[in-house]
């Protein structure tokens, strides 16, 4: 059994397959028991894990249409998302899901957009040690990334509790999403994400197509990986 797979065709085919209207991810909040709404503020903290928790069951069908293993992995462990054949535990192919959203300048143009791709310090140093990451990072042969960009709904600032009868009232706190999936590589940059100055930053563009089409600036993983071990 071949261990490859098109991965980012499978995505988008399952995208389609689910959402024939286009991502239909108006979400307004956290349902309780009592049928209490909390209503999702705008914090990137936030939005960043529902976008994880949107894509693992698009993942995981990928995994179950190709037979294939599923796992997740622990808070802060990379990467979020691991699947491979069982006849190929060395094969691994590594999914994180990424996500930012636009901002503008005073003449209201999108500025340069970009994503924090992880830490260049712990297992990209230690390709057979496990510190940060689910299994060996020599076991990866693939690196994907789902990236999302979204504005921000400025309505959403704060969190509330309101009852389930008003969730057709309630916003979303994101609109108008965007998203590209990419092996990493292809659109890592040469310069740390800003805040953590450990984490790797991908390329800077105001347009998304960018990403899409792995206009990085690395022509290999092994280009990239050797960049950033020495970096």
């Amino acid at each position: 059994m071949t261990s490859y797979i098109d991965f980012k065709s499978e995505f988008n085919q399952v995208i389609e397959y689910t959402y024939k209207n286009g991502l239909e991810w108006e979400l307004v909040g956290i349902l309780t028991k009592d049928t209490s709404v909390y209503t999702l503020s705008y914090d990137s903290k936030i939005l960043s894990g529902i976008f994880e928790i949107l894509c693992e069951p698009l993942i995981f069908k990928i995994a179950e249409k190709k037979h294939m293993i599923f796992e997740k992995a622990k808070q802060n462990q990379y990467p979020e998302f691991t699947i491979y054949f069982s006849e190929k535990p060395y094969e691994k192919i590594a999914v994180d899901v990424k996500s930012t959203y636009r901002q503008f300048n005073e003449k209201g143009e999108l500025k340069p957009f970009y994503f924090t791709l992880g830490s260049y310090r712990s297992y990209l140093r230690d390709p057979l040690g496990k510190k940060g990451i689910l299994y060996t990072f020599k076991d990866y042969y693939q690196h994907w990334v789902i990236g999302f960009l979204y504005t921000r709904n400025e309505e959403n600032q704060f969190t509330e509790i309101r009852k389930i009868i008003e969730a057709s009232q309630l916003k979303p706190p994101f609109t108008n999403i965007e998203y590209f999936v990419q092996e990493k590589y292809k659109i890592v940059g040469k310069t740390p994400g800003s805040g953590n100055t450990t984490n790797i930053g991908s390329i800077r563009s105001n347009n998304i197509d960018v990403f899409r089409r792995g206009l990085g600036d690395f022509s290999s993983q092994k280009k990239f990986e050797e960049y950033w071990k020495n970096y």
